[in-house]
């Protein structure tokens, strides 16, 4: 074997350890940036970190919401990872992180596909408020097209990845309210059963089923449960555009839902004002014992 040979066999080999070494480290890297420990070394995130923990996906890894499933995608939000880094090593980091967790990510098997949540269907939560997913994942009921984190959101840092009631609420109250009449979308029946037991109203004994049964709305007489207007105003615009061409757009709802609903995932209340739904305080009314 000449020299030269020799020379080139040595560094082929040396080569090909280094990119062995090279690759086992990267993906030593890999996996390490993506745990739940490399997110909680930066400062800014561990408040969001502790929320997940007590949280319903608490035992789920950041990086099965965060990254949505395919290599291309998890490249593409690496890119991102290492961009957030940068602007933490120059100070230039915002301290309210913004993520995107895609629908494929929650609908991907063995999470909620949609087949489950549709076979799933009416479920029931506190109060006895019904909901159900599948008029919600129909766009044509909507109007538009929702994604799971047009309800599914973390507007304050301890609620994570939780239903918000006041997105709700706009939803179903904006411009269904006016002077005399409420006409909530779905209606009242659509989320709360109808109250089985008696109530006492002074001296009058009271049930809510006989009224019902005989064709008397909700809101003839529950109209005052309702408070607010969810107006969206263009002030609200110039906090995240000063572009006089964005500006100029305000009024065109459509474009503007598909931008910051189904496009990007933009909190409800960041455009719009708060809608309240509840009970008035309930004076001199009281459960009828049988």
């Amino acid at each position: 074997m000449s020299r030269r040979w020799r020379r080139g066999t040595i560094v082929l080999v040396v080569a090909g350890g280094l990119a062995v070494v090279g690759g086992a480290a990267g993906a030593g890297l890999w996996h390490v940036s993506a745990s739940p420990q490399f997110c909680n070394s930066c400062h800014i995130m561990r408040p969001y970190v502790e929320a997940w923990t007590v949280s319903k996906h608490g035992s789920v890894a950041c990086v099965q919401c965060h990254y949505p499933p395919g290599l291309r995608d998890t490249l593409r939000v690496k890119f991102q990872a290492v961009t957030q880094v940068a602007k933490w090593a120059t100070g230039t980091y915002n301290s309210k992180p913004f993520a995107e967790v895609e629908d494929a990510s929650c609908l991907r098997s063995g999470c909620h596909a949609t087949s489950d949540l549709e076979r799933k269907g009416e479920l029931a939560f506190r109060r006895e408020i019904r909901f159900d997913h599948r008029p919600h994942l129909d766009s044509a009921k909507t109007g538009r097209q929702l994604r799971c984190t047009s309800c599914h959101a973390q507007v304050v840092v301890e609620k994570h990845f939780e239903v918000t009631e006041s997105t709700c609420f706009i939803c179903h109250f904006k411009g269904m309210k006016g002077p005399r009449e409420l006409t909530p979308i779905a209606g009242c029946t659509g989320c709360h059963e109808t109250p089985k037991s008696d109530i006492l109203v002074g001296s009058v004994r009271f049930n809510h089923e006989v009224v019902v049964r005989r064709g008397v709305a909700c809101q003839s007489c529950h109209l005052n449960v309702v408070e607010g207007q969810g107006e969206a105003p263009r002030e609200r615009c110039i906090g995240c555009h000063n572009q006089p061409e964005k500006l100029a757009r305000h009024g065109e709802t459509k474009l503007i839902h598909a931008a910051h609903v189904t496009e990007r995932s933009v909190e409800c209340t960041r455009c719009h004002t708060e809608i309240r739904h509840r009970l008035p305080p309930l004076i001199g009314i009281q459960a009828a014992r049988p």
